[in-house]
């Protein structure tokens, strides 16, 4: 969807980092509630967990938004598989739709470059909205 795509690159460009900006994002258009602390926790993900290139913060994001609709609280909620199986399918969906999931084979720029930055929210911006109309598709906002 447009709007997220406009949101999540509108809060990037603001200074907020890629998993920042996802959530966000979908903390917006999703209505989740997600408390501010939610948003800290995340925010030394950003860049392959804190700079350091491994999994992707949008792709982190997405999967936390996801969790924060189809997770549990305790073990006996519901068994994993079913928080799993969204989670993985996304993942997936991602990974083919970039080549990759990881944040240092999606952006092999020099960090902190304008280019570098560029892509990152064009990654960012692309995640949220594959996110949206993932949890559409999949009947997850209630």
């Amino acid at each position: 969807m447009e709007k997220e795509y406009k949101l999540a690159e509108q809060y990037h460009l603001q200074g907020n980092n890629c998993i920042e900006s996802v959530l966000k994002t979908c903390n917006d258009t999703m209505n989740l509630q997600l408390p501010d602390v939610a948003i800290r926790m995340a925010s030394g993900m950003g860049g392959g967990i804190g700079r350091s290139g491994c999994v992707c913060g949008a792709l982190s994001g997405a999967c936390l938004v996801i969790g924060a609709l189809v997770g549990r609280l305790i073990p006996d909620e519901k068994p994993l598989p079913e928080v799993y199986k969204y989670t993985s399918e996304f993942h997936d969906r991602f990974k083919e739709h970039f080549g990759a999931t990881c944040c240092r084979a999606l952006n092999t720029l020099s960090f902190g470059t304008p280019e570098y930055r560029k892509h990152c929210i064009k990654i960012t911006a692309t995640a949220a909205d594959m996110v949206s109309d993932f949890v559409a598709e999949k009947g997850l906002l209630k």
